[in-house]
């Protein structure tokens, strides 16, 4: 008879990990994958604003501040506004920040008088911007080897342009309930 740390070790030298191969994403769920993946864009790609509001230039805001609208900026296509001291831009959740702001007031902390915006509070630098990169930054791990590949990784995968992964095996759940390799 043998001691159990020995006969782990006799296990473990004889045993070979399973092939890995390539898969389309679609099927690569409860797999375990055979290596690192690294996102290759971040996101968000670029700084955008986190609320519906106005996009500014927070040194020189104040409460009881006056400053002129000088555009619009939707989600999607970037208008390429430019905002100098004095000026905000309507921006909408998800839109690009225009040049010159640096941060975003919530359209609820304004009152709106035809193109001018009154502020009801002080703004600082930063607020309600969602910076590129602030979720994922480009080369950060989004899956590791040996990780089980569910849902969600496999939706961040292809967000980021992976349309295969190297897994090495899948698990399912059979009737009685024991773990299988497919």
């Amino acid at each position: 008879m043998i001691e159990e740390g020995e006969a782990r070790r006799q296990i473990l030298k004889n045993i070979q990990a399973l092939p890995a191969r390539r898969v389309p994403i679609l099927q690569a769920l409860d797999g375990f994958a055979a290596e690192d993946c690294l996102a290759r864009l971040p996101l968000p790609n670029f700084d955008n604003s986190a609320m519906d509001g106005y996009a500014v230039a927070a040194g020189s805001c104040r409460a009881g501040e006056r400053l002129r609208v000088i555009g619009e900026q939707p989600a999607g296509v970037d208008r390429r506004l430019r905002v100098s001291a004095g000026e905000a831009a309507r921006i909408f959740t998800g839109a690009p920040m225009p040049g010159g702001a640096d941060a975003v007031v919530m359209q609820e902390d304004v009152t709106r008088n035809g193109d001018e915006i009154v502020l009801n509070v002080d703004v600082d630098t930063g607020e309600f911007i969602r910076k590129r990169g602030c979720d994922l930054s480009e080369g950060q791990k989004i899956l590791s080897k040996g990780e089980r590949i569910r849902a969600a990784t496999l939706a961040l995968l292809a967000s980021q342009g992976f349309s295969e992964v190297r897994m090495v095996a899948r698990w399912t759940w059979r009737s009685s309930r024991r773990a299988t390799s497919l």
